[in-house]
Order: structure tokens, then sequence, then C-alpha cells
């Protein structure tokens, strides 16, 4: 995989916590999304597909499992609004790399979800701006 997706790829999943987190209703008493495993997609100047497995117990608590994610991540997500199916928030970290992203979270069911950023990175001395689409299918239950 080139660099360039591979970073990308670590951004996503560095951020996957924080991102799925903002899939659910503000005020949801129960989960909108289902336990299972879920196809990422994402789309940009890498195309890069990921499998991640969700439980009960995540799904029930995505704060908690976002708060567990990467413990070199700082990354937060702030100013927040909710239109509809549609979230919008913004993301900043400073470890392990310098990102900043604006977010929109769009919940098309318990079984899909996508999301799309505005993102500038910095690492190594280099700036990087750029967009990213993500989509989330869920694609069955996850195997033990």
């Amino acid at each position: 995989m080139p660099r360039r997706a591979r970073l990308y790829a670590a951004s996503v999943a560095a951020l996957a916590g924080v991102c799925v987190t903002a899939a659910l209703p503000a005020a949801a008493q129960q989960p909108e999304i289902r336990p299972g495993l879920w196809e990422m997609t994402l789309s940009g100047t890498a195309n890069v597909k990921q499998n991640v497995c969700l439980t009960p117990a995540m799904v029930k608590d995505m704060k908690q499992m976002a708060a567990k994610g990467d413990p070199s991540s700082d990354c937060k997500a702030s100013a927040e609004k909710v239109s509809g199916a549609s979230r919008m928030f913004d993301i900043t970290c400073t470890k392990p790399a310098a990102y900043q992203a604006s977010v929109v979270v769009t919940v098309d069911g318990p079984d899909r979800f996508s999301m799309s950023q505005d993102y500038s990175m910095a690492q190594g001395g280099k700036k990087q701006q750029g967009k990213l689409a993500m989509t989330y299918r869920r694609i069955g239950d996850c195997k033990a």
C-alpha cells in the first residue's frame, strides 16, 4: 500500500471510535446502529476497505468505546450540530500527528451510515489537506 494510503488508513482507524460515536443521535437512549461486522470503505486519493466488529456492549456505550481508542491519540470532537439524520462536528488532534477535520455523519438506517471529512493534517513536517468519504455497511455477525 502506498505511503499516502497507509497514512489515510491510519488516520481513519484512529478516528473510527469518534466517528462511530457521532453516528448516534444526541438524545438516543437506544443505539440506531446494530452490532455486528461492519465494512468501512474509504474513498479519496486512496481506496481502502477495512472490517470492524462492533459488539453489543460497544454499540450500547459508544462513548466508552471511543475513549478506549488508540492510547497515543488525543483526538477530541467539538462544535456538534444535529440536523435530521445527519450530525456535523469538528475533530482536532495534536498526537500522534496534528489533524483537524470538519465531519458530517449521516445514518441511513441500522445497517448503513456514511461520513465525509474535509481535513488538514501535518506529519513529518509536511502539511496535507483533502477530502475523505467513508461508507459503513453492516455485513453480518462478528466471527468468534
